[in-house]
């Protein structure tokens, strides 16, 4: 190897550049043992591969490694020494490379060739700036304290078309430039010319290829952000699992749809979303095996606690056999699945609807049947023994209360079609309330007597007006009581009182009769529903009476609940209607018994009924 003739004298910096390490073990073999021959110091910065690499050439070509002027230096070791926050510090890299040389020129008495690749280290690792700030300390350092610099290059370090400005940067912070290996200097100018020719055509070639690439580059990356816009704006929720089941990644849809921030959503565990564990489990095994999902169905927890019934098509990408991570669709069928909720519903009702009005058509024979029977006997015994006055008055009796209910039951069946078709009508005025119970239990005295119950009314003592519609208020009441008589064993307690609440006029009727269960209670007002036993216990009743008096009671303002402790505990209706004015409601503790038809008949205090 020869440099140029000047070499060994002062401020001298080289560049090698090498393709192959043999190369440049070879190169800095003969520049370090030159010098040592001629009785020069010599350091030398690299790596370790390359110190021994040198060492080993040079003993094999017989060098002798005198002490104190030969010494070495690992290059990243020594560039830890100087370098701060990504840059080497001129102070620091002047006294630690300064004192180096000045130990092996022992203090400036010999010339110093030396090796250093710290610039190679750092071009290596991106910090392609650094390295450069590095040669110029060099040329600093070289004009205070003279020595001959050889620094060394891999070609492979400049193979990006952008790096040829830089490369040029290199070029020109040294005083000599060696190629590389490829290039060999050939004895005589027609080979050289030959050889540059060459090169030039290595180059032409070269620039077109970097041209198809960039303009490939180019494609590709207008094709990716194209892709990667697909994926993030696309309205299907997107999103990424990795093996171990933490979200790598998810797209706007998604996020949207459940309502969470990437932070909330990206890097956490798939499963702490998924209300069934047992379905997110089922689906990382299928994707663990390989095999892929068509609209699994699954349930998604949102940010807000709500739930979103979700179908899950994914499959995973695999590369050298490993899980890389899954590619998973979530569709949202929440309004679906909701509408098919709805569906079902409905379809639940109209049959719970159609099963109600068998019960009610056999219940209505039924109902029917029985006063029809006892009127068509009562006129066949009226043909038969009408010569008997009183066996007549009797039938007559029998047809009239006989009448009474069929009457019932059909006035009933009429406010029902009304209150289907929103006919019906109120036709408000003041009223008394005694007045509104004295023909409320007129109406119901016979069922009560026949059954034998103990009737308690509690009203106020002072007369208490209120404003609705008479008739429709009378029915109200009878409605209850004869709904609490039904359902009362005989000989049973029932309860009418009355009070104010607030503004309000509360109607209590209690009895102590079968009660109710607790799913009864939220269905009790509902047409065509009875209590369970009702058919063996009906007495007058198609399960509708509790409907009229929801619906009169609403017309009115006012409401109607009801309560039971449960079975055989007997039930409470309250009805709550709104007063014109203040009142003051004084319980009178008046207790009126209605009792068999034999026992004598109490007066009502305050309302001037008579019973």
């Amino acid at each position: 190897m020869i440099y140029a003739e000047n070499a060994t004298g002062p401020r001298e910096h080289f560049v090698q550049y090498y393709e192959e390490d043999d190369f440049l073990v070879r190169e800095v073999s003969g520049f370090i043992g030159e010098g040592l021959q001629s009785g020069q110091a010599a350091i030398v910065v690299a790596t370790q591969a390359h110190r021994q690499g040198v060492e080993q050439r040079m003993r094999e070509l017989g060098s002798a490694f005198p002490a104190g002027r030969y010494i070495e230096l690992d290059a990243a070791e020594t560039l830890s020494r100087f370098m701060r926050d990504g840059r080497p510090d001129p102070q620091l890299f002047a006294q630690v490379i300064g004192d180096v040389i000045r130990q092996a020129t022992q203090n400036g008495r010999l010339q110093v060739r030396i090796f250093g690749e710290m610039v190679a280290l750092l071009w290596a690792e991106g910090n392609q700036e650094a390295a450069l700030h590095l040669e110029d300390l060099w040329n600093e350092l070289g004009e205070d304290q003279p020595f001959s610099l050889l620094c060394a290059y891999p070609m492979n370090l400049f193979q990006e078309g952008e790096q040829s400005g830089a490369f040029v940067h290199v070029c020109n912070a040294h005083s000599g430039v060696r190629p590389a290996e490829s290039f060999v200097e050939t004895a005589t100018p027609e080979q050289l010319r030959l050889q540059v020719a060459l090169l030039q055509q290595k180059a032409s070639t070269l620039e077109a290829e970097v041209a198809k690439r960039k303009q490939t580059e180019q494609a590709l990356r207008r094709r990716e952000r194209e892709l990667a816009d697909f994926m993030e704006n696309a309205v299907e929720g997107l999103h990424k699992v990795g093996a171990d089941g933490t979200i790598l990644w998810a797209n706007k849809a998604e996020l949207d749809m459940l309502g969470y921030t990437p932070d909330q959503y990206i890097g956490h565990h798939i499963a702490e979303f998924h209300v069934d564990r047992g379905a997110i489990d089922e689906i990382l095994a299928t994707l663990q095996r390989g095999e892929a999902l068509y609209s699994h169905p699954a349930r998604l927890r949102c940010a807000d606690g709500s739930v979103k019934h979700v179908l899950v098509s994914s499959n995973v990408l695999i590369e050298n056999g490993e899980f890389i991570h899954t590619r998973c669709f979530t569709h949202d069928i929440s309004d679906r699945v909701r509408l098919e909720q709805e569906l079902q519903g409905r379809v639940e009702q109209l049959a719970e609807a159609d099963r109600r009005k068998n019960e009610f058509l056999a219940l209505l024979g039924h109902e029917l049947r029985n006063p029809l029977a006892a009127i068509v006997s009562a006129a066949e015994l009226m043909r038969m023994r009408g010569d008997d006055p009183s066996y007549l008055a009797r039938m007559r009796e029998i047809v009239a209360r006989q009448s009474a209910t069929m009457a019932r039951l059909v006035d009933d069946l009429l406010d029902i079609s009304r209150i289907t078709r929103g006919k019906i009508e109120i036709r408000s005025e003041e009223v008394l309330l005694g007045a509104i119970v004295e023909k409320a239990i007129e109406m119901v005295r016979p069922f009560i007597q026949e059954r034998r119950h103990l009737l308690t009314i509690d009203l106020p003592e002072e007369p208490v007006s209120l404003s609705g519609d008479p008739a429709r208020l009378v029915q109200v009441v009878s409605n209850l009581l004869h709904n609490a008589a039904k359902y009362t064993d005989p000989g049973g307690n029932i309860w009418l009182s009355a009070r104010s609440e607030d503004g309000e006029l509360r109607i209590s009727v209690r009895d102590d009769g079968i009660g109710l269960v607790p799913e009864f209670l939220e269905r009790v007002f509902e047409p065509f529903v009875q209590a369970p036993g009702s058919f063996e216990r009906a007495q007058g009743g198609l399960g509708i009476g509790l409907t009229l008096v929801q619906t009169l009671v609403a017309l009115h303002g006012g409401s109607i609940e009801a309560s039971s402790d449960g079975p055989g505990r007997g039930s409470e209706f309250v009805v709550r209607l709104p007063l014109p004015v203040p009142v003051s409601l004084c319980p009178s503790a008046q207790r009126i018994a209605i009792g068999t038809p034999s026992e004598p008949e109490a007066p009502l205090m305050g309302t001037g009924l008579k019973m």
